[in-house]
């Protein structure tokens, strides 16, 4: 078995290729799976993106926190 893995940029394009793939014998679409990140992989990227917040003490934390609840 044989598989090949093709990036279709025209999402418009895609029921009529499902539709030409599905009338060829031997060939069937299989579902792809999304790898979910890791916890550390999220955290690299909210850091990447901006989405921290730091505070001088773990108590001027709680005291932000519990301001916000």
């Amino acid at each position: 078995m044989t598989e090949l893995t093709l990036r279709i940029t025209d999402e418009s394009l895609l029921p009529s290729f499902r539709r030409l793939v599905r009338s060829i014998d031997g060939i069937e679409i299989v579902p792809t799976k999304r790898k979910r990140k890791s916890g550390i992989e999220q955290a690299l990227e909210d850091e990447a993106a901006g989405r921290v917040t730091e505070w001088k003490s773990a108590d001027e934390m709680f005291k932000t926190l519990m301001a916000e609840a």
